[in-house]
């Protein structure tokens, strides 16, 4: 029997053009989806259904990793659109959830330009 542990929070700040990744590690050996959550700003979006194999195909920077019981959400290119809190849930949401909420900052040109300039230093 597997008891369920009460929900679990990260928080993570990234800068525009990043790459992020989230680790949901689980008890089952089971399928786990992850979606992005609404915010006042956008709907609820099912970034990837474990159960079913299906993966939001209409934003390829996001790419769900599966394996045993380790799974991992990349983010690739993060915008400050992608700021949101995303949650992972195991078994069709009957075990564990693990939500991370992302911050993304920045303006991907000042960043390019701070490590253009770096480099001809």
């Amino acid at each position: 029997m597997c008891l369920a542990v009460p929900d679990a929070y990260y928080y993570r700040t990234a800068m525009v053009g990043q790459t992020v990744k989230f680790p949901c590690y689980t008890e089952l050996d089971k399928d786990v989806d992850w979606a992005r959550l609404a915010t006042e700003k956008s709907r609820k979006v099912d970034i990837y259904l474990g159960n079913l194999g299906l993966q939001d195909a209409l934003d390829l920077r996001f790419i769900a990793l599966n394996k045993s019981q380790s799974h991992t959400l990349v983010i690739y290119n993060v915008t400050v659109n992608d700021s949101a809190t995303y949650r992972c849930v195991e078994d069709g949401g009957l075990g564990n959830r693990h939500f991370y909420v992302l911050t993304v900052e920045g303006d991907y040109f000042y960043v390019y330009m701070y490590f253009y300039m770096y480099t001809l230093l």
